[in-house]
């Protein structure tokens, strides 16, 4: 599974990287490096390129930090559990990516459908009173809830959480109490960066240069359905094709914000975040054995 999502993300990141990694843009900018396309794919490596050297490492480091630990924690996973850390990992690679890119954009003057927010900006937009209150925000996380409570319904859960006497996660086994709270702390981080990482992509990068080329309508439907097929993770399984088809939904309204905000990432960003972690709540409590991060539940008799 995540050897599928790094091909995938590495796929859109290349739809995303070609205006950014041309040697032509620093024709008229002699302080940007020659040539070294490649460090755009590289963690940090586009903050290099731009001379931005701390940032540089601060990114790497993290990148490669958060691999370690994934890699640490491949060796305990169980089958279907999904590896929060190399997710986590994947996640900070996309930022990097896309905060060096904005950057460059910025310095050559390419600001329209641009938002020329510090990713610090965008990185509390979740937790900002401005979208917290937000009714768009608030909607499309009840949307998490009501999406969940469906599909719960229509697969006859099992047992509720009440059942729940313990949690593996990850080589780690807790007792309800200590599960909720160890899942609690991978999921909500999971959701935030899926929030972060992936608006930032499919928003901030693919749409907003797709529409330049494509057209405000056609760059918007293109990236929303990239968007879909990026969340289809076993093309055999017809479930898989609705979670794609819901997904390319979720694109359609959020692209829709970003583009009523002003393109602007602050609002489609708080939604995403909180949408996941309203979903993947709901499916805990509602039916745990199908938790979105494939812990392995035990139940009293």
């Amino acid at each position: 599974m995540n050897a599928r999502r790094a091909l995938r993300i590495a796929f859109v990141l290349a739809l995303g990287a070609g205006s950014a990694s041309a040697d032509t843009v620093v024709e008229s900018q002699p302080a940007f490096r020659r040539g070294g396309w490649w460090l755009w794919f590289v963690p940090g490596g586009g903050q290099f390129w731009l001379g931005q050297t701390g940032a540089g490492i601060r990114y790497a480091a993290g990148t490669v930090g958060l691999a370690g630990w994934g890699v640490w924690a491949e060796t305990k996973r169980e089958h279907g559990e999904v590896n929060s850390p190399l997710v986590w990992a994947q996640q900070l690679y996309v930022v990097s990516f896309y905060d060096a890119r904005r950057d460059l954009l910025l310095r050559l003057g390419q600001t329209d459908r641009l938002d020329p927010s510090k990713v610090s900006t965008l990185a509390a937009a979740p937790f900002s009173p401005k979208y917290l209150l937000n009714p768009w925000v608030i909607g499309f996380a009840a949307a998490g809830v009501g999406a969940n409570l469906l599909t719960v319904k229509r697969h006859a859960p099992g047992r509720g959480y009440r059942a729940v006497t313990g949690v593996s996660y990850l080589g780690g086994r807790f007792d309800r109490a200590g599960g909720t709270a160890a899942l609690s702390g991978y999921w909500i981080p999971v959701s935030y960066g899926a929030g972060e990482a992936e608006e930032m992509l499919f928003r901030g990068t693919l749409q907003a240069d797709w529409e330049e080329r494509l057209g405000t309508t056609g760059g918007w439907l293109a990236a929303s359905v990239v968007f879909g097929l990026a969340h289809l993770t076993h093309p055999r399984r017809a479930e898989s094709w609705t979670q794609a088809g819901f997904a390319t939904v979720a694109g359609l309204w959020l692209g829709w914000r970003y583009q009523a905000c002003g393109y602007r990432l602050g609002e489609p960003i708080a939604s995403h975040a909180w949408f996941d972690i309203a979903a993947g709540i709901t499916a805990f409590c509602l039916d745990p054995q199908e938790n979105p991060l494939g812990a392995k539940i035990r139940f009293g008799f």
